[in-house]
């Protein structure tokens, strides 16, 4: 247990750099922990890694949520996530549901056809609140052993309420941050004119910490890209 907290805590110093700064407009960092109006399906669902062979198991895992918290910030509008959540399930089960009993009317195998039917993301319509000190939306996409990637929106697209809302919270905050967590790229051409936007990618267990430290400027998102 001690060698893997020393080569975390090795780790953590350096993870900042593995992310990148895409656009920024110097509204971060912040002078200190206040409220952040923090959305996205990678709030909570932050995806450390990939799945299948791609995933890893692990201690412990620290979502963006959580990170925010351990850094003093107060969450502005949790029930939003809580909303989100149940919208998310309720669509996945959906979704697997379907797959199953085609996979059953054809007679292939069902736990393959729930394991690989790909979900995207859903289209939602939850209100949005403002008076917090900042901002952030962190879109998350997962992907690895049977879970490709799919052209459309939800997963290589946004959908189109991420895209509202993801513009609507840069016109309404002077601080705010749209926030990539996926193994590769999105296209983000509806919402290039975001002032503040960083590739978080895929950090493992302290994800959401690395990100508290860069919008405190304890850590400096220094990455290059590696595909364009």
């Amino acid at each position: 247990m001690e060698h893997e907290l020393k080569n975390i805590q090795r780790l953590r110093e350096h993870l900042a750099e593995c992310t990148v700064l895409l656009k920024g407009n110097g509204a971060y960092p912040l002078e200190a922990p206040g409220t952040v109006a923090a959305y996205g399906n990678g709030i909570r669902g932050t995806v450390k890694g990939g799945t299948g062979s791609g995933d890893v198991y692990s201690r412990y895992f620290v979502t963006v949520e959580q990170g925010l918290k351990e850094a003093g910030f107060t969450l502005y509008d949790e029930e939003w996530l809580g909303s989100y959540d149940a919208l998310k399930e309720a669509h996945r089960d959906g979704i697997i549901k379907a797959a199953i009993d085609k996979a059953a009317a054809e007679g292939s195998n069902l736990l393959m056809a729930a394991l690989s039917v790909p979900v995207p993301e859903p289209e939602y319509d939850l209100p949005l609140k403002t008076g917090a000190d900042s901002a952030l939306y962190v879109v998350s996409r997962i992907s690895g052993e049977g879970k490709d990637r799919k052209a459309g929106k939800g997963d290589f697209e946004l959908t189109d309420t991420e895209i509202r809302d993801i513009l609507l919270l840069d016109k309404e905050y002077d601080r705010f941050m749209l926030v990539i967590n996926a193994g590769g790229p999105i296209d983000l051409s509806p919402v290039m004119g975001v002032g503040n936007i960083l590739v978080l990618s895929q950090l493992g267990v302290e994800s959401g910490k690395v990100l508290a430290d860069i919008m405190l400027g304890k850590a400096y998102p220094s990455g290059k890209l590696s595909t364009s």
